[in-house]
C-alpha cells in the first residue's frame, strides 16, 4: 500500500510538470507570435519623435525630447491628404460592392437550395482559393480592355471579385442556421422575396454584416499588391503607395519622417479596430456557432 501511494503522489507531480511545461512552451510560442505582429506597429515609435541627426547617431536610443514635427513634414512630403482620400474611396467602393453581393448571394444560396444553386456556389467558392498572382496578367489585360485599368473603380472591383467568395460563404452558413419559419412567415403575409430579404433576413445577420463591413474595410485599406499592380497615376497612388514611394525615394535618410508617414497610415485601421473588435468578435463567435 505504501509503495502504491507514493507511485501515485509521483505520477501525480509528474503529470503536474508535464502540464506546465506544455503551458509553459505554448505561453512562449503565443508571446513570440504576438511580439511579431505587434513589433511593426511598434518600431515606428522609436523614430518617430527623433530629429535626422539623433536617428542618425543613435537610432535606438531614447529621444531627448518629443517632437510632433515629423508629422507635419510627412504630411507634406508624402501628400498624405491625396492618398487618405483615395484610400477612402477605395475601401468605401470595395465595400460598398462586397457586402451587399456576398449577402445576397449567400442567402441565395442557403434558401434556394437545388443542384443548380449547389454547383454555382461552389464554382463561385473556387475562386476563393485561386491565387491572385496566378491570375494577374488576364486580369491586367482584362481590366485594360474595359477601360478601368489605372482607375480606383477598377481597384476596389477586383477586391470585390476576390472577396465575395469568401464572404458568400460566411452569409451562407450565417444564413442556413436560421429558421425557414421566419421566411415563410413573411411570405404568408404577403412579403415578396426581395422585402423577406431585406427586412427580415438581412437584419438578423447584423453580426455576420458588422464583420463583413469591418474586414473588407481594413483589408482594402491595408492592399499595397493590387494597388502596385493596378495603378501607375501617382494622382491615384493610396496611401500605402505614397508611403512606399518616400521610402523608395529617401531610403532610410528620412526614417523619422518614414516613421510619421507609417503612423499615419495604419492609425485608421488601428482605431477602427479597436472601436469594432467587439463586433468582429460577436460575429466570428456567432458564425462559429451558427455554422
Amino acid at each position: 500500500m505504501v509503495e502504491t501511494a507514493a507511485g501515485r503522489r509521483n505520477t501525480y507531480f509528474a503529470e503536474i510538470r508535464h502540464y506546465k511545461t506544455q503551458k509553459f512552451i505554448i505561453t512562449t510560442i503565443l508571446v513570440l507570435l504576438a511580439l511579431a505582429v505587434i513589433a511593426p506597429l511598434v518600431l515606428p515609435f522609436c523614430f518617430v519623435f527623433k530629429t535626422q541627426l539623433e536617428y542618425a547617431y543613435d537610432p535606438w536610443g531614447l529621444p531627448k525630447q518629443l517632437r510632433l514635427l515629423n508629422f507635419r513634414e510627412a504630411w507634406a512630403a508624402v501628400n498624405i491628404l491625396h492618398g487618405l482620400i483615395n484610400t477612402f474611396l477605395v475601401c468605401l467602393g470595395a465595400v460598398a460592392c462586397t457586402v451587399p453581393t456576398a449577402a445576397m448571394a449567400g442567402y441565395i444560396f442557403a434558401r434556394y437550395q437545388n443542384k443548380f444553386t449547389e454547383i454555382v456556389f461552389y464554382m463561385i467558392l473556387a475562386g476563393w482559393f485561386v491565387p491572385v498572382q496566378m491570375v494577374l496578367i488576364p486580369l491586367y489585360r482584362f481590366t485594360s480592355q474595359i477601360g478601368l485599368s489605372n482607375t480606383l473603380p477598377g481597384l476596389f472591383l477586383i477586391m470585390c471579385a476576390f472577396g465575395v467568395p469568401f464572404w458568400s460563404m460566411i452569409y451562407r452558413s450565417f444564413f442556413r442556421s436560421l429558421p425557414g419559419e421566419l421566411a415563410e412567415a413573411a411570405r404568408i403575409d404577403g412579403a415578396g422575396h426581395a422585402t423577406t430579404f431585406f427586412r427580415v433576413m438581412l437584419p438578423l445577420a447584423n453580426p455576420a454584416t458588422a464583420l463583413a463591413v469591418l474586414l473588407v474595410f481594413i483589408g482594402s485599406w491595408s492592399d499595397y499588391f493590387l494597388s502596385l499592380i493596378f495603378i501607375s497615376d501617382q494622382n491615384l497612388f493610396t496611401m500605402q503607395l505614397r508611403v512606399a514611394q518616400f521610402l523608395n525615394q529617401y531610403g532610410v535618410d528620412r526614417m523619422p519622417r518614414y516613421a510619421a508617414a507609417a503612423i499615419i497610415a495604419a492609425a485608421p485601421t488601428v482605431l477602427l479596430y479597436i472601436i469594432g473588435h467587439r463586433w468582429i468578435l460577436q460575429g466570428t463567435l456567432a458564425g462559429a456557432l451558427k455554422g
